[in-house]
């Protein structure tokens, strides 16, 4: 009895129950994958020749050029420099300075990154969901029987090859951003780590 409650329950499921969360995850998907690009586009600078002019425009007593400077490269590398850049600190505050900024910079080269491995997660198991479901549908009407059978079982079919398609098609592209992301965050993390120790000499 109980056996029977639970396939009428998993075999009352609508299609759409599966299709509208994996449509949720390629919508978010594409959103990240745009704003990404867009900040990563920001983020393609040369930002130690940037530091190698700061620091000697520092010594030469320029440091209004040398805010300047920074403020031509976009982003939030960029901001670790020019927070560095106060003559009037301490070095114990200019370094701590440097280090909040240095966190600050790794927290939005790193943003999403989460996001899109969750999706790229979890857009297959969605899809395995509904062929499993579907699968199940085929299995009953095939059981059953009836005049209707044949298009029960074609359907049951049909809806696991769907959601399963819907699934992949989702994670299979959330998987190439989300190494490419690593990859991306792995090199502007060098980044900020070089900048961070270069501005240090200004101590």
């Amino acid at each position: 009895m109980r056996g029977q409650m639970m396939i009428d329950f998993f075999t009352s499921f609508p299609m759409w129950v599966t299709i509208v969360p994996i449509i949720l995850c390629s919508v978010i998907s594409a959103a990240v994958i745009i704003e990404r690009f867009v900040f990563f586009r920001k983020l393609n600078q040369d930002y130690r020749a940037l530091v190698k002019s700061v620091i000697k425009m520092m010594k030469e007593g320029r440091a209004n050029e040398a805010a300047a400077l920074c403020d031509t490269y976009p982003g939030p590398i960029s901001r670790i420099v020019k927070d560095a850049l106060n003559p009037g600190i301490s070095p114990e505050e200019r370094e701590g300075e440097i280090m909040s900024a240095s966190r600050m910079a790794v927290n939005e080269v790193e943003k999403h990154v989460g996001v899109i491995a969750t999706i790229a997660t979890v857009s297959p198991l969605l899809g395995l969901f509904g062929t499993v479901t579907g699968l199940l549908k085929s299995f009953i009407a095939l059981y059953r029987g009836g005049p209707d059978a044949s298009a029960l079982l074609s359907y049951g079919v049909a809806e696991a090859l769907l959601t399963t398609i819907l699934g992949l098609l989702v994670a299979i592209p959330s998987w190439i951003l989300y190494n490419f992301m690593v990859s991306r965050v792995e090199m502007y993390v060098r980044e900020v780590e070089f900048i961070a120790n270069s501005m240090t000499q200004l101590q």
